[in-house]
């Protein structure tokens, strides 16, 4: 059964590769993501930030800034991707010269979709199925990569015992993920979404957004010393702690954006019924809230840096908000 999903998969990578989305014009952009390790020497680069997020019509909105914190939306606030489905959720980080986007495909769905670039103009991928039909959903997916394993994780949130939990699989080329390899990676025994992983200084820290709506609970944090759940797992000490304890809640979608040459995060979160927030942090340990001003109707970003000659050519392609 696992090896015919993987045989079905493959064929549907080599038609998916037919498929041809282009962004709303017809410019060659080369967009640079987030690097894997985050060391100084390699963001000496980047100059801006880029931001991909969801709105309303549920299609992909990009953003620029110069500080991570002011952004203007591009395209004069219209979408610059929609693949045909209800896109919620986008992330996107570049690996070996890849730039590989991720989704949510509408609301209970098990699957996610996945996209390759390399200009961040022309895609090929598709839909991927991550669990089996109990699971009953596949909500945003995201994923790190492992230079040591050469591995990606990618995490998602589906029911298990009927609650959220965080899932996972592992892969090298996104062509053998199937249901029967996804398992369970952290369960609080409540509801949990949007798990967020970053590398800082050898250490993984893990922002997720546990509880449901009516829960009115906000962030966490917890760390391991490995992606590997053989090595170490994502503890559950932190599950009672909320890192931004005066913010009306629920706020979902937190995701860690790395400063530019600099040893400082934002991390941005989702109110509920409210534009995006952000609070800064230094260790993971301390947080202050920092005035942010996000493109109108913004929901569920992530950010990546940018050369300047990436920004202009973004600038002109799609012209900023008037």
């Amino acid at each position: 059964m696992g090896e015919g999903r993987i045989a079905r998969r493959r064929i549907n990578m080599k038609l998916s590769s037919l498929i041809v989305l282009s962004l709303l014009g017809a410019a060659v952009i080369c967009l640079a993501a987030a690097p894997a390790t985050g060391r100084k020497s390699s963001e000496d680069k980047y100059t801006a930030y880029l931001m991909a997020y969801f709105g309303p019509e549920e299609k992909l909105f990009y953003a620029v800034s110069r500080d991570a914190r002011h952004w203007t939306a591009l395209n004069d606030g219209k979408p610059v991707l929609d693949p045909g489905v209800r896109l919620r959720d986008p992330y996107f980080s570049r690996v070996n010269g890849v730039v590989h986007l991720v989704h949510t495909k509408a609301w209970d769905t098990t699957e996610i979709f996945h996209w390759e670039s390399t200009d961040l103009i022309h895609w090929k991928g598709g839909p991927i199925q991550v669990v089996g039909e109990e699971q009953k959903r596949a909500w945003a997916p995201e994923f790190i990569y492992s230079p040591k394993e050469k591995l990606f994780y990618v995490f998602w949130a589906s029911e298990h015992n009927g609650h959220n939990v965080i899932y996972y699989v592992t892969t090298r080329d996104w062509s053998d993920i199937t249901p029967e390899r996804a398992a369970v990676y952290y369960d609080l025994g409540i509801h949990d979404i949007d798990f967020d992983v970053v590398e800082h200084k050898g250490t993984y820290y893990a922002f997720h957004k546990p509880g449901d709506v009516d829960d009115l609970m906000g962030n966490r944090l917890t760390t391991s010393r490995s992606l590997d759940p053989k090595i170490d797992r994502f503890g559950k000490e932190g599950a009672a702690h909320d890192i931004f304890p005066d913010e009306p809640k629920p706020i979902e979608g937190p995701e860690a954006v790395k400063l530019i040459g600099e040893d400082r995060w934002y991390i941005y979160g989702d109110p509920f019924n409210s534009p995006m927030a952000a609070w800064e942090t230094r260790d993971f340990t301390h947080y202050v809230k920092i005035d942010v001003a996000t493109p109108h109707g913004s929901k569920h970003c992530s950010v990546i840096p940018i050369t300047e000659d990436e920004l202009k050519r973004l600038e002109i392609q799609y012209p900023p908000e008037s």
